[in-house]
C-alpha cells in the first residue's frame, strides 16, 4: 500500500514490476515525466531500489499502454499520445462498446448477467473503500473489477470481432485511468463507477436494448471527457 510518494520510499512486497510500472504511470499521467523523458534500466533500479528485473517488466506494461518506447541497446523513452488520439478513441469506444451493449441485450445468457453482477458487486465494495485505500492498491483493484463487468458485456455480445476492435482500442491508452481524476471526489468516483454500471446493468436486465445502448455510450463518452480535462489540467499534453 503507497502511502507516500514514490520517491520518499523504496518498493517492497511481490509484486515489484507492477507497483513499479503503477507509480511511473502515475508520474506520466500527472505530467512528471514529460513525452521524451528518458526511463533508464540503471537510473530506476537505484531509485526503486530493486534489479533490473521488475524494471525490464514494469517497462514492458508501460509498453503495451502505449506509454513508452523501447528501443534495444538505446533504453526507454515516454510517448505521449496526442489528445486527438486518445479523443479519437474513446469517441469510437463509445460507440461500440454501446453497440455491444445492444447486442447482449438480445444474446447474453442469464449467467452472462450473474456474473456482470457478481463483479459490479466487487467493484461497488472497491469503491466503497476508496478512501481507506492506497493508490496501488484502489488502482489495482477499480482495474480488475471495471475491467470485468466492461469484459461480461463485450463477451454477451456474441460478435468476436467486435470484442477484438473494442480491446484493441481500450489497450491504447490506461484503460483505468480515470480514477485518478476522481480519486478526491468519492461521490463522482460512485457516480461513476456504481450508479453508471448499475443503470447498464438493470437495462440489460431489462432486455432494453435501446436504453443499455444509451447508458454504455454516454457512460464511456463521459469517462472520456473526464479524463481528457484532468489531463489537460496535469499538463500531460506540453
Amino acid at each position: 500500500m503507497i502511502a507516500e510518494p514514490p520517491e520518499q520510499r523504496p518498493v517492497h512486497g511481490t509484486a515489484l514490476a507492477d507497483e513499479i510500472a503503477f507509480r511511473l504511470r502515475a508520474e506520466i499521467l500527472d505530467g512528471k515525466l514529460p513525452g521524451g523523458a528518458r526511463l533508464q534500466h540503471e537510473e530506476l533500479a537505484v531509485r526503486f531500489g530493486v534489479s533490473r528485473t521488475p524494471i525490464r517488466e514494469a517497462l514492458r506494461q508501460l509498453k503495451a499502454m502505449n506509454l513508452v518506447v523501447v528501443v534495444p541497446n538505446r533504453g526507454a523513452t515516454v510517448r505521449v499520445p496526442s489528445r486527438t488520439e486518445v479523443a479519437d478513441v474513446y469517441e469510437l469506444r463509445a460507440d461500440l462498446e454501446g453497440l455491444a451493449c445492444e447486442l447482449a441485450c438480445a444474446r447474453a445468457r442469464e449467467q452472462d448477467l450473474d456474473e456482470l453482477d457478481r463483479a459490479q458487486a466487487r467493484l461497488t465494495e472497491v469503491v466503497a473503500a476508496a478512501e481507506r485505500l492506497g493508490e496501488a492498491e484502489l488502482d489495482a483493484a477499480v482495474a480488475t473489477w471495471n475491467t470485468a463487468f466492461h469484459r461480461c458485456v463485450h463477451q454477451a455480445s456474441g460478435n468476436r470481432r467486435l470484442v477484438e476492435t473494442i480491446e484493441q482500442l481500450r489497450a491504447f491508452f490506461p484503460r483505468d485511468s480515470v480514477w485518478r481524476a476522481l480519486a478526491h471526489d468519492h461521490a463522482a468516483l460512485t457516480t461513476m463507477n456504481v450508479t453508471e454500471h448499475d443503470t447498464i446493468a438493470a437495462a440489460l436486465r431489462a432486455r432494453d436494448a435501446r436504453r443499455a445502448r444509451g447508458a454504455m455510450r454516454d457512460h464511456v463518452q463521459g469517462a472520456g471527457e473526464i479524463l481528457l480535462a484532468y489531463l489537460d489540467d496535469q499538463g500531460f499534453w506540453s
